[in-house]
């Protein structure tokens, strides 16, 4: 994410302001605040890079606050929130992604901080580092969006979908679970309607507001009991240009064929066209571009606001007569609907398809990095007598890039080294499951 730079936009594209966070960080029981969880995503991004190697890590209070975009000229609220992170103990890994069971594990965040002057010291304990640099599973956290939310529960949001991005819903969280995965303390908001006006409304509000995704709310019911919820994923139309509040247009697939059209047949303005595919479904808005088609004044050239009448269409709900003109734009509406549904499904198709190649691949590592040291040099001889004609050629094609110490780093010997332990290894015979089970579990 950071700076999206277009022909039109900046000249120079500034670093990436996008952290890796690890699938436990993000679905774990917190009482963080907003303002904590901020700094807490903000000081890991600035040591990501260095976490294994220092023991511990400095960072500028101006460059934390202009990390999480903090205005104000209130250092002791950071003094507070980084005291918080120290003393706040929080819950790991209460979803696990491989059992299905709640794995629990407990510590602070970061294990000491210091401020000297206009510098902050913080470290991280060692069994947080190790979990924090190497995940297996990651959900990625733009720092900018992130600046945006203006509650503690739309971040925590945020932070629980973007996990399942590629995919078109996140898991079912038992409601149990998915209060502590939100931070909401057990005596408040015990009845569920208070839950869902107070945390629930507004944390979906504010994700679909200021974030680069939408989501939707599903419930789950037992004898009329709500027990479980999950959420619909689904990739905004158009992004920001981060730093801006210019809007930036993502065209793809059907979306850009309404959004071509409103502009271009109805005559909208770009804002309007965003407010537009924001507020209504893209069936609907063809339905009534239908009706406008048919209506007469539209067909003897005599509507005058034609953006205003199409606009009014929408906001009133204008149906569509009988008559034979009509008939035929209702068959053409239809038509239009039924190819953004084929579109639909290919886009969900390929995002399971990515979705499931992440996960063949990290469980395929994981095997791979869980064999003691006899089992590894076995398997890794085995691996070089069955890769030796491909990485010579490695080796020879690409010798500026890799040497026979860095030649696992190049993407075709680490196919291979995958496509061998597959073959090779049979734990993963019973670990990597099939793409129409990965689906359907997902």
């Amino acid at each position: 994410m950071g700076y999206t730079v277009t022909t039109m936009g900046l000249e120079k594209k500034p670093a990436k302001h996008e952290l890796k966070k690890h699938a436990a960080a993000i679905h774990c029981s917190n009482p963080l605040s907003l303002l904590q969880r901020k700094v807490s995503n903000a000081l890991l991004y600035h040591a990501y890079e260095e976490l294994m190697v220092k023991d511990e890590h400095e960072i500028s209070i101006r460059q934390l606050c202009k990390l999480i975009e903090y205005s104000g000229n209130n250092h002791g609220a950071i003094k507070e929130a980084l005291k918080g992170l120290l003393s706040t103990v929080i819950e790991w890994n209460v979803v696990s992604d491989t059992t299905g069971t709640e794995d629990w594990t407990a510590s602070s965040i970061i294990a000491s901080v210091s401020l000297r002057g206009p510098t902050c010291l913080y470290a991280y304990s060692p069994r947080m580092k190790h979990l924090l640099y190497s995940p297996s599973m990651f959900g990625k956290i733009n720092l900018y969006i992130q600046s945006r939310f203006k509650s503690n529960y739309g971040l925590a949001l945020y932070e629980n979908c973007i996990r399942y991005r590629g995919l078109p819903y996140t898991k079912w969280f038992d409601m149990d679970t998915f209060r502590k995965l939100m931070g909401v303390p057990p005596d408040n908001y015990t009845v569920f309607r208070d839950f869902k006006r107070r945390v629930l409304d507004k944390s979906v509000e504010e994700v679909n507001t200021y974030s680069d995704m939408l989501v939707e709310l599903e419930l789950g019911r037992e004898r009329r009991q709500v027990v479980k919820i999950r959420f619909a994923l689904k990739e905004r139309t158009k992004r920001l240009r981060l730093g801006t509040k210019t809007e930036v247009e993502n065209e793809e697939g059907a979306t850009t064929d309404l959004r071509s059209r409103l502009i271009m047949q109805f005559y909208l303005s770009p804002t309007q066209t965003e407010q537009v595919l924001n507020e209504y479904s893209p069936n609907f808005i063809i339905e009534k571009m239908a009706v406008v088609e048919a209506s007469n004044n539209y067909r003897k050239g005599k509507v005058q606001n034609l953006a205003g009448y199409f606009l009014s269409a929408l906001k009133n709900d204008y149906q569509l007569g009988k008559s034979s003109a009509e008939q035929t734009v209702r068959k053409r509406q239809e038509e239009q609907q039924a190819h953004i549904q084929v579109q639909e499904t290919k886009r969900l198709n390929e995002a399971a398809e990515k979705a499931y190649l992440i996960y063949r691949e990290q469980t395929i590592d994981q095997a791979i990095a869980e064999l003691d040291e006899t089992q590894k040099e076995s398997f890794m001889q085995q691996f070089y007598v069955y890769a030796a004609t491909p990485i010579k050629t490695i080796l020879k094609l690409q010798r500026t890039r890799y040497k026979e110490s860095t030649v696992l780093d190049s993407p075709q010997i680490k196919g291979l080294l995958r496509q061998f332990a597959l073959q090779t290894l049979a734990v993963l015979q019973e670990r990597v499951e099939s793409l129409e089970a990965f689906v359907k579990r997902r």
